[in-house]
């Protein structure tokens, strides 16, 4: 969904993304970077309780995920290997970022465990939709920006101690996630034309 307007947020991202350029660092560095920041955002989480410090590194660990690709772009480094290297720590960033719901007892392992399979679902569902010749950008309600951002409004709201209407969109999250993961394959089978 979000993917229709990437070019408006590169325009945000641009200023910061220049100062990236100006450093000259590979985007598979600043891919790195990104995900280092994500685990010192949970472990800072785990030995000091602090939401308010969590959601600040949270938040450069998502933006740090965007600038990585932004300055692959602008340096003509688009490479396939980047491309599975941003992949494949996306995909574990966002099993690591659904861990802080259960360390601060807002869900229990059933509910993590339920979030991180469909998110491993959507992203499941592009990649093989895409071997198969399917584009797949754009498909479906809640693409991983989507999630990062009701992640955020998770977190903000447990952070302003409002554990009720955080766990009532831990479930609108999850149930988006599904609902992604089946317009997916409702597209997959729709442009196949067959079963």
């Amino acid at each position: 969904m979000l993917t229709k307007i990437k070019q408006k947020f590169e325009r945000i991202i641009e200023p910061v993304g220049n100062i990236f350029l100006k450093l000259r660092l590979d985007p598979n560095i600043i891919t790195l970077l990104g995900f280092l920041l994500s685990l010192v955002a949970i472990v800072s989480l785990a030995i000091t309780g602090s939401l308010p410090v969590f959601l600040v590194v949270f938040i450069f660990a998502s933006f740090m995920d965007s600038i990585d690709g932004f300055v692959a772009r602008k340096t003509n480094r688009v490479t396939s290997f980047g491309a599975f290297l941003d992949s494949t720590l996306d995909r574990v960033t966002d099993a690591l970022m659904a861990l802080p719901l259960y360390i601060v007892s807002l869900l229990n392992f059933y509910e993590v465990f339920l979030l991180v399979l469909g998110e491993f679902l959507v992203s499941y569902t592009r990649a093989r939709g895409e071997t198969l010749g399917i584009k797949m950008s754009g498909i479906g309600i809640a693409e991983r920006a989507e999630r990062i951002i009701l992640k955020f409004v998770i977190y903000a709201l447990l952070a302003f101690s409002y554990s009720q209407t955080a766990y009532i969109f831990f479930w609108i999250l999850l149930i988006l996630t599904y609902v992604t993961v089946i317009q997916r394959v409702i597209h997959v089978y729709r442009s196949l034309g067959k079963p």
